[in-house]
């Protein structure tokens, strides 16, 4: 398995839509646990990349895969969403370049968890 493939795959928490959530308004509140989701997220996927790049072997792959998905889930419900809510804004993003400007501010002030 590519290790591209594979990097794919952690981003599916990330990408995967629920359209249900999207239609609902987005509160302030919301977007800051997402952005503290999506600061973990990326610290996890920096972390797991080199590890399933020198994974010797797709069973090793996956289980490196499947640790990483855990601890991506575990991080957006530590921010306080679950994973349909996280979803559900991701999806909102990619439809709404206003809600994207704000969790772009969101991500961008220094220190802010």
């Amino acid at each position: 398995m590519k290790p591209t493939a594979i990097l794919s795959a952690l981003f599916a928490l990330a990408l995967a839509a629920s359209t249900a959530f999207a239609e609902s308004a987005v509160s302030d509140a919301q977007l800051q646990k997402f952005a503290n989701a999506y600061r973990s997220i990326v610290t996890l996927s920096q972390e797991y990349a080199p590890q399933l790049k020198a994974a010797k072997d797709a069973a090793a792959a996956e289980a490196i895969n499947v640790e990483a998905q855990s601890k991506m889930l575990a991080a957006v419900e530590g921010a306080g969403l679950s994973k349909e809510e996280y979803q559900g804004i991701a999806s909102a993003l990619q439809k709404d370049p206003a809600l994207l400007q704000k969790v772009n501010a969101l991500l961008k002030e220094p220190g802010a968890q």
